[in-house]
């Protein structure tokens, strides 16, 4: 009776062991599942420190990314309408105010990263990086500032005349230097031997595609801008009249890009899936 019952005792206990190993295991598998790729929650809620402010900055850059293709589109419908003796239309007559709500967006974006890379101790180069944009947002805003006034002292409705060429420069150097602040100090989380959609390589990944933005975009504003401001300008300026596919489609391509690089940003801290801590 003693073995029998040692027996039942010994049977018992090895369903008790199998049972846990079963169950530990599926916790484990269902870990994985979790936070092993798309959409990254249990990787931006572990590894991003403060993450609802990026998902605060991001949803601001998405919106002022298409804020700014409407006022590209805009510009180039108002344009070609003065070109062709029409009156503008509602859509043409809000291009300066999606330009302000663009610029806002960008000043108010920058201005939060700028304390969310104090949080969490950036390196000087990456606070250089966002600060230079963050003065680009100060001369983008100057042009629909001006633009809403009218004022043939300050350009008219097109605005201050050197503004988004000054703003672009700044915040294209910008990128430029955040990008080489990633390059010389891998930001925690990344991982060079890792690709370009790995979740901590990510935030790269979105500062590549800003930078390739800005190079269309310094182009745009470099062919359109009327350079009032140099002798004899009315003769050679602008290089390329800002209805003209060159410009017309280095803004769009720019707008997207930047579009696609918030968005990236936003994947990364799970702006999409995850809006609470």
């Amino acid at each position: 009776m003693d073995r029998v019952a040692e027996q039942n005792v010994d049977l018992e206990q090895s369903r008790s062991e199998s049972s846990t190993e079963a169950s530990g295991s599926s916790s484990m598998n269902t870990g994985k599942q979790i936070g092993t790729g798309f959409p990254f929650i249990a990787e931006a809620r572990g590894t991003i420190p403060h993450r609802m402010q990026q998902v605060l900055i991001s949803w601001i850059f998405i919106f002022a990314s298409l804020f700014l293709i409407l006022n590209f589109q805009s510009l180039h419908v108002s344009v070609h309408g003065m070109m062709n003796g029409l009156k503008p239309g509602p859509f043409a007559e809000l291009c300066n105010w999606f330009g302000v709500l663009s610029c806002v967006g960008w000043f108010s974006g920058f201005a939060l990263l700028a304390h969310w890379l104090h949080s969490v101790g950036a390196t000087s180069t990456g606070l250089a990086g966002c600060y230079l944009k963050l003065i680009a947002a100060v001369f983008f805003n100057l042009q629909p500032m001006t633009g809403t006034m009218n004022d043939p002292l300050l350009g008219g409705s097109g605005g201050l005349w050197w503004s988004n060429l000054t703003g672009i420069t700044f915040f294209h150097i910008g990128n430029l230097v955040s990008c080489t602040d990633f390059y010389l100090h891998t930001p925690p989380g990344a991982d060079k031997k890792q690709g370009w959609l790995f979740h901590g390589n990510l935030q790269v990944t979105g500062m590549w595609v800003y930078q390739a933005a800005t190079w269309f975009l310094v182009a745009a504003n470099f062919m359109a801008c009327p350079f009032e401001g140099s002798e004899g300008h009315k003769e050679w300026a602008p290089l390329v009249q800002v209805v003209d596919p060159p410009v017309h489609f280095s803004q769009l391509l720019g707008g997207f890009l930047l579009l696609l690089g918030s968005v990236i940003y936003t994947i990364w801290c799970a702006g999409f899936h995850a809006v609470s801590h």
